[in-house]
């Protein structure tokens, strides 16, 4: 019997320490987390791969390409992903439509409020 494949998360995450710390707590959560630091890397991720993330984790404020601006892309030209905002800003909240994420959470609410709705959203 063939194993099922891990399911992939896109984090997109400029802040080391927190992308290391989404990575690990995906990995031991059973995903398959792929990091970059930017949007232009994450549209290029993105298009490179052709099955794309059943979810992406996306900070706001990124070098190169704001996350407002790559939210409309990923959603836009993967309408099925779910993408989750995990923003530092929570004035930013009632910004985004809420069609758009399947959720948004703060950096200083911690993790395990994030991961738990990706595993949520993605085992649906």
């Amino acid at each position: 019997m063939e194993k099922p494949s891990k399911k992939k998360v896109l984090v997109i995450e400029d802040n080391e320490d927190i992308a290391d710390i989404l990575f690990k707590r995906l990995e031991l959560a059973g995903y398959l987390p792929e990091l970059v630091k930017n949007g232009i890397e994450a549209i290029s991720k993105l298009l490179k791969n052709e099955f794309g993330p059943q979810a992406v984790i996306l900070d706001l404020m990124l070098p190169g390409r704001m996350g407002y601006d790559l939210l409309n892309t990923i959603k836009s030209t993967w309408p099925d992903t779910k993408v989750f905002v995990f923003s530092a800003h929570k004035e930013y909240r009632g910004r985004i439509p809420t069609e758009s994420i399947s959720g948004f959470f703060c950096k200083t609410d911690g993790i395990d409020q994030l991961i738990t709705a990706v595993q949520t959203a993605v085992e649906k």
